[in-house]
């Protein structure tokens, strides 16, 4: 009887285990993606603010024709 119940609760806590370790790689990913796509938009963000600058700088030169 006691060793069905040890056995019953060793594979309930080797189940729980996995379950945590299987959310744990899902966050992990998630985050990773996350990353990913903030990383994509600040040199997105970068990009246009380069372009941005050299129209300025462009437009503001006084150049005769």
């Amino acid at each position: 009887m006691v060793e069905k119940f040890i056995k019953e609760l060793k594979e309930a806590l080797e189940s729980d285990l996995q379950d945590r370790i299987m959310k744990e790689r899902e966050m992990q990913s998630y985050i990773e993606e996350r990353e990913r796509e903030v990383a994509e938009r600040e040199a997105a963000w970068k990009a246009e603010l380069a372009r941005r600058e050299v129209c300025f700088f462009f437009s503001s030169l006084s150049l005769p024709l």
